[in-house]
C-alpha cells in the first residue's frame, strides 16, 4: 500500500500533535516535511521528529512534488491562504480548527477588531470566504479533511453506536469544552484569532453536537438534520471589577475576545443543543458531551474521566510524569490520563484521513462540518450582540 505523503505547515503545539498521531498510523502516512514562520522553528521541529525535508514557507511547500497531503497547523488567521494555495497545487488538505474567521480588513486597519466591527458585518464576511473556499475545493478536486478530533474520540463513536441501537429520538444535547486559557499569544487578538472562547474552544464542542445531528439524520431519514438558528452569549469575566487586585488562577490580559460564552442551538427537528466553552475553569481540560434521547441518555466524558485517579502530597511527587492538558498543579487529587491523545480522537482522526485518500473516499470530517461550525459560531456572535435569535445560513 502506498504511504500518503504529509507536508506540514506549522510547527507548534498542535502540529506536535499532529506528529504524534501520524507516526501511529506509519503503514499508512508518512510526514516528508515542514515549514513553519520561522526556519529555525521548521529545522528543530524536523530534527526532534525525524522529518527529512524543510521547506522555506508554505507556497514551496504546496508546490512540491513530494507532497500529497498538506497538513494545516498554523494560527487559524493563516488557513484560508494556505488551503487556497495548496488548492492551487492540487494537494490534498488537512485543516485544523476552526476552518476560518474573520480578522478585520487590512485597508482600515482597526486594532481592537472584536469591539469595534459589528459582528453581523462579520458574519457577512465569513459567509462571503467560506463559499469562495467551498467553489475552489470543489473546482480543483481536492479532499478536504477536517481535524475536529472529537469527531473520532472514542466516547463520541460509542454514543453514535448507542444512539443507533436504542432508535430513540435526540431530544438534546450538551457538550462543553473549557479550561483556564490559552497562553498563545495569537489568542489575546481577535484580529489573529478571529474571537475567543467561543471560536477557539466552542468550535470542539459545536462540531460534536452538529455531527451527531448529522448522523442521527442519516440514520432516521437518509439526511443530515441541520441546524437552523442560534441564540449566543458572550462575556468577559476576567475584566469584572470585583477581580481587582485579587489573585486570579486563571489566563488574564484578553484584548477584544471574550473569555467565556455559551450558545443554544436550534436544529430542524425542533432538537436543541446547548454549548459551554470558557477559558475560566480551573483543574484541566473539560471535554464532555451529554445526549438526552426519548428513550435513553448517555454522557461521554473524554477528559478529564475517573480511569485513573491520583493524589499527591505536593507539587514534586510525580516529577515531570505528564498527568492531563492545562492542570494547573499535579499536587492534591488528580485525574492521570492514560492516553489522552487517543481518548480524544488525534490517531483514529489520522487513519481516517490517509485512508480516505489512500481509497479515494470522504472523511468522516469534512468541509461540510468545517463549514456549519464557523457559521454557527458567528451566528451565535450576532446573536450576543444583537441579544435575540439569529438564523444559521
Amino acid at each position: 500500500m502506498k504511504k500518503v505523503r504529509v507536508g506540514m505547515v506549522g510547527a507548534g503545539f498542535i502540529a506536535k500533535i499532529h506528529m504524534a498521531a501520524f507516526k501511529e498510523n506509519y503503514p499508512y502516512v508518512e510526514v516528508i516535511g515542514v515549514c513553519a514562520s520561522r526556519r529555525e522553528n521548521a529545522e528543530r521541529f524536523a530534527l526532534a521528529h525525524g522529518v527529512p525535508m524543510v521547506f522555506d514557507d508554505f507556497e514551496q511547500l504546496c508546490a512540491s512534488d513530494e507532497v500529497d497531503v498538506v497538513d494545516i497547523c498554523t494560527p487559524t488567521n493563516l488557513h484560508d491562504a494556505v488551503i487556497l494555495c495548496a488548492c492551487e497545487n492540487k494537494k490534498h488538505v488537512i485543516c485544523e480548527k476552526p476552518l476560518l474567521g474573520y480578522y478585520g480588513e487590512d485597508h482600515r486597519q482597526i486594532q481592537r477588531v472584536g469591539v469595534e466591527v459589528p459582528k453581523s458585518e462579520m458574519y457577512r464576511k465569513v459567509i462571503e470566504k467560506v463559499g469562495v473556499l467551498e467553489e475552489r475545493i470543489k473546482n480543483s478536486g481536492i479532499k478536504f479533511m477536517y481535524a475536529e478530533n472529537w469527531v473520532y474520540a472514542p466516547a463520541v463513536e460509542k454514543m453514535k453506536k448507542m444512539l443507533k441501537a436504542s432508535e430513540g429520538v435526540v431530544f438534546e444535547l450538551r457538550a462543553e469544552c473549557s479550561h483556564s486559557g490559552s497562553q498563545a499569544s495569537y489568542s489575546r487578538k481577535w484580529r489573529t484569532s478571529g474571537g475567543g472562547s467561543l471560536m477557539r474552544l466552542g468550535s470542539h464542542p459545536i462540531a460534536a453536537v452538529l455531527h451527531m445531528k448529522h448522523y442521527e439524520g442519516l440514520l432516521r431519514y437518509g439526511r443530515p438534520i441541520k441546524p437552523v438558528a442560534v441564540i449566543g452569549e458572550i462575556a468577559s469575566l476576567t475584566k469584572m471589577e470585583a477581580l481587582k487586585d485579587r489573585i486570579c488562577c486563571v489566563a488574564t490580559g484578553w484584548d477584544d475576545v471574550e473569555d467565556w460564552s455559551i450558545a443554544i442551538i436550534d436544529f430542524e427537528d425542533g432538537s436543541k443543543a446547548t454549548v459551554f466553552s470558557t477559558d475560566l475553569s480551573l483543574g484541566g481540560v473539560k471535554n464532555k458531551m451529554e445526549m438526552y434521547l426519548s428513550n435513553g441518555m448517555v454522557v461521554a466524558n473524554m477528559t478529564p474521566n475517573d480511569s485513573m485517579i491520583a493524589f499527591a502530597p505536593n507539587e514534586s511527587t510525580w516529577k515531570d510524569e505528564y498527568i492531563c492538558e492545562k492542570l494547573e498543579t499535579k499536587a492534591g487529587y488528580s485525574f492521570p490520563s492514560a492516553d489522552e491523545f487517543w481518548t480524544r480522537g488525534y490517531p483514529q482522526e489520522m487513519k481516517d484521513f490517509a485512508l480516505s485518500v489512500i481509497e479515494g473516499r470522504e472523511p468522516v470530517s469534512n468541509f461540510d462540518l468545517a463549514k456549519q461550525t464557523v457559521l454557527v459560531i458567528y451566528a451565535a456572535y450576532v446573536s450576543a450582540e444583537l441579544q435575540k435569535k439569529v438564523k444559521v445560513e
